[in-house]
């Protein structure tokens, strides 16, 4: 007897899950790179690499919303992939939306103040 059967992924599941996951992990990599390099940044008057970061990181949210959107796309239209596509959508707008809240006070205030 067995007890096991083939898994069956389906060719949406790698653009959903990029989707859901992207946003967050920018946001946390942007956020612990800024905060590790206030020093440098102070030393070296660089205060563009901030800028370029935060850039950085909205790009790669806009990834991730272009993946969700892929992902609903290649799917067959059943609740999980919608679901997890507007998940992914709404994760990346408001990871988004704090990663441009973190970088307001770059421009009241300098790195080094």
């Amino acid at each position: 007897m067995e007890t096991t059967r083939p898994l069956a992924i389906r060719p949406s599941s790698a653009s959903l899950w990029t989707g859901i996951v992207t946003g967050p992990f920018a946001f946390a990599v942007a956020f612990e790179t800024k905060y590790a390099m206030v020093g440098w940044i102070c030393d070296h008057k660089a205060e563009w690499i901030f800028w370029a970061i935060t850039i950085l990181a909205l790009l790669v949210c806009a990834f991730g919303a272009f993946e969700s959107r892929r992902g609903l796309k290649r799917s067959d239209g059943s609740r999980r992939p919608r679901f997890m596509a507007t998940s992914g959508l709404a994760m990346n707008a408001a990871f988004a939306m704090s990663i441009i809240a973190m970088a307001v006070p770059h421009v009241y205030l300098g790195a080094c103040e």
